[in-house]
């Protein structure tokens, strides 16, 4: 079949031939800038990067296959490399970068040093120290309306518009990144003649400097910007957008030219082919990133109007990726409680066959809470689900996605009285330890999480300031609505909306630990502060006092009590959060989300009086803990009753597995729109029991069409390595 020639074809390229493409192109690419550095001396950022731009664009090597009907290939970015400068390997896109990344350091050493302190002591989470370079998404607006010739048009009317040295650079380079793109396309033009690819060749004279005009054209003007702006700017790009909603214009006018819909759903799987081929699933996933590719489209959600949006390419895209199997690019589903049945049942099918693509994502939830942290409602009504999980808006603005603050080391050394590690982050030393009343207890840990979250935003912020020194963005910048009229890069606050996110880990466990604490020591008296603190710090010998822990009331157990303190901690994280400082402006938007960390901090963290003992897997986002038992999915959706979700811009995620044999395809859509009406925002679910997963670890080779959601991405369950399979077996198996 034709599909599998392309996937051996193209995987051929991408494991054998592409890794050493690229480290050619790095060391050309680098020997150039450094000659032209040592030449013209004390330049800025900006004059650098124009020319960096410059320089790739000659140097790429434009690549074709056989029965693939896109220009998209430079042979300059590793298959795991969505852009990101030395993901996967060192890219020719990296050399400014590297070059000037000392800047951060430079600007305030204790500061710096505490930052990386916070990483290595699982404090703090990041992509970069200061910045997230990593979870960026595609602007496609500007390329379908007016293209890239319109988009430098913009840039020479506004240059005279210019009152600064920087302001004056930033044109330079934003130019120099638009005629990259330019010539990267006239080269990927030459091959194609030289190749007698001639439908290619004239496509590629045309898009994306003109829009495109034709569905084909579209999907070639997609695959281009991927891989062209991902090979210039160094940093990574992980969404298509609004695929359905963007395209459906070129649809209509294929449809009336006559082409078939059979032939777009062809060229539509081919498109899905190519990224999912730059999957290595040669070995099991042993570590956190062999098997994430930040690559993803949006389906659904609502029009401009607030409409339901369900079309013919949405249903197109749904059917290709069915065709394939492709795992990638990730399709993240937008819904809400209104969606046509058609469309539920369209998209939550493969999830109760046991096949977990997709995260889904309530546009009921997530809207709202973009509109309450500043984002217009027209913005909010266009937003996409990038990389993971990230709630974006990438035609005018980009935020900070993937900044953790793990509340659970500070909580480890606050029960643990662990002075010495709180103090050494400036945190307050009072400890769990002589607390006379719940009170005290609380009011003393919330004094650690808010200097917690105050450093983390104080860092941040100064620290961010810099980037536009180190590796600006002028190509990402001119594509974005906002960046030419305020004549700034997105680096140095040129987006919209200039906010960042702050996404905490560990909500559930440390909840569930301080209603042990409450019941046991205060409400109840089963024991003093002291018994419990040498329970928990002998790994709990005392069994009988764990259970007692585990059977106190838990977030979202369907109690009242519970669900009251959920939601008094929840509004006071928020409060606290939207005291934090940013670099431009602006609030931070508060989430839950946390990635594979749930298996490689969980070793390291040691008892909680919730009953956890060291090593047992923590809750990651929003989810329940997995020591609850019983529990069921009326529960989950009752446990938010006094959350107010509105105040969660950032995103929250729940990672579920649904009952499998339980959950028919009508009950799973009656789920998700009760889901979706209770304000649950990122669902990630995946539909099979334990019973045929234990069966799969045994015979692997009949179970290969399971697919679970793993964290933030999904993967067929018998590739897992024995401890991501362990961590998936440990979690709540709900009831219906």
């Amino acid at each position: 079949m034709i599909y599998e020639k392309i996937r051996k074809d193209l995987k051929a390229f991408y494991f054998d031939e592409l890794p050493d493409c690229v480290e050619k192109m790095r060391a050309r690419v680098f020997a150039k800038m450094d000659e032209y550095d040592v030449a013209n001396p004390n330049q800025n950022a900006f004059v650098l990067k124009a020319k960096l731009y410059e320089t790739i664009a000659e140097e790429i090597e434009p690549r074709f296959f056989d029965d693939v009907p896109f220009y998209c290939e430079t042979s300059s970015l590793v298959p795991l490399c969505d852009g990101g400068f030395n993901r996967g390997a060192v890219h020719a896109n990296g050399w400014l970068f590297i070059r000037n990344r000392h800047l951060f350091q430079d600007l305030d050493t204790d500061l710096f040093d505490q930052m990386r302190k916070g990483i290595t002591k699982d404090v703090y989470g990041v992509t970069q120290t200061y910045i997230d370079n990593m979870h960026i998404g595609l602007p496609m607006r500007k390329m379908f309306t007016v293209g890239l010739c319109g988009v430098y048009e913009e840039l020479l009317a506004k240059e005279s518009t210019a009152q600064t040295d920087e302001e004056r650079d930033f044109f330079l380079c934003a130019k120099a990144g638009i005629l990259a793109l330019k010539r990267i396309a006239e080269r990927f033009a030459q091959e194609a003649e030289k190749q007698g690819r001639i439908e290619l060749c004239e496509i590629a004279k045309r898009v994306p400097w003109q829009p495109p005009q034709t569905f084909h054209e579209g999907l070639c003007a997609m695959a281009f910007l991927r891989k062209a702006l991902g090979s210039l700017e160094g940093v990574g790009f992980n969404s298509f957008g609004r695929v359905d909603k963007i395209l459906y214009p070129l649809y209509e006018k294929d449809i009336a030219r006559g082409v078939s819909e059979e032939e777009m759903l062809d060229c539509i799987c081919k498109f899905l082919l190519v990224w999912d081929s730059m999957l290595d699933t040669r070995e099991k996933m042993q570590g956190a990133w062999e098997y994430e590719l930040e690559n993803t489209l949006t389906l659904g959600g609502c029009d401009d109007d607030g409409k339901p949006l369900y079309n013919e390419v949405t249903r197109l895209f749904l059917d290709a990726r069915e065709n394939t199997g492709a795992l990638y690019p990730k399709m993240m589903i937008r819904y809400s409680a209104n969606s046509p049945q058609e469309y539920m049942e369209k998209v939550f099918k493969p999830l109760v066959d046991g096949q977990s693509f997709s995260l889904y994502e309530s546009d009921d939830a997530i809207i709202p809470a973009l509109v309450k942290a500043g984002v217009e409602l027209q913005d909010a009504r266009d937003y996409v689900v990038g990389g993971c999980w990230d709630a974006i808006t990438p035609e005018c603005s980009n935020k900070f996605s993937g900044e953790y603050v793990s509340m659970l080391k500070p909580w480890e050394w606050f029960v643990h009285g662990n002075v010495e590690e709180l103090q050494s982050f400036g945190f307050p030393a009072d400890c769990l330890d002589g607390a006379r009343s719940f009170e005290e207890v609380y009011a003393r840990w919330l004094a650690i999480v808010k200097l917690l979250l105050m450093k983390k935003g104080m860092a941040q912020s100064k620290g961010s300031r810099t980037w536009y020194k180190v590796n600006p963005v002028g190509a990402l910048s001119a594509l974005l609505e906002t960046c030419i009229d305020k004549r700034r890069d997105l680096t140095a606050g040129g987006g919209k909306y200039n906010r960042e996110s702050v996404y905490l880990v560990g909500f559930a466990d440390v909840v569930d630990s301080l209603l042990a604490i409450k019941k046991l020591c205060f409400d109840e008296k089963v024991c003093s502060i002291e018994q419990l603190c040498d329970a928990v710090r002998s790994e709990w010998q005392d069994e009988t006092l764990r259970q007692r822990a585990l059977r106190v009331c838990s977030y979202a157990d369907g109690s009242e009590e519970s669900a009251r303190f959920a939601g008094k901690f929840f509004d006071d994280l928020y409060d606290i959060v939207q005291e934090m400082p940013t670099a431009y402006g602006g609030r931070y938007r508060m989430g839950f989300n946390v990635y594979t960390e749930v298996v490689l901090w969980s070793d390291k963290l040691l008892a909680f009086p919730n009953g956890r003992r060291k090593g047992d897997y923590f809750s990651p986002g929003l989810t329940p803990s997995r020591l609850q038992r019983g529990t069921t999915l009326s529960d989950l959706l009752d446990g938010v009753r006094y959350m107010d979700m509105q105040k969660c811009g950032g995103n929250a995620t729940y990672t579920i597995t649904l009952p499998a044999g339980k959950m028919d395809l009508q009950r799973a859509v009656e789920f998700f729109r009760a889901a979706s009406r209770c304000g649950l925002q990122g669902m990630q679910p995946s539909c099979v029991s334990k019973e045929v997963l234990l069966r799969a670890q045994k015979e692997p080779e009949n179970y290969g069409h399971i697919i679970v959601r793993v964290s933030g991405f999904s993967a067929p369950f018998v590739l897992l390595s024995p401890k991501y399979q362990d961590e998936f077996l440990s979690r709540n198996f709900y009831q219906a």
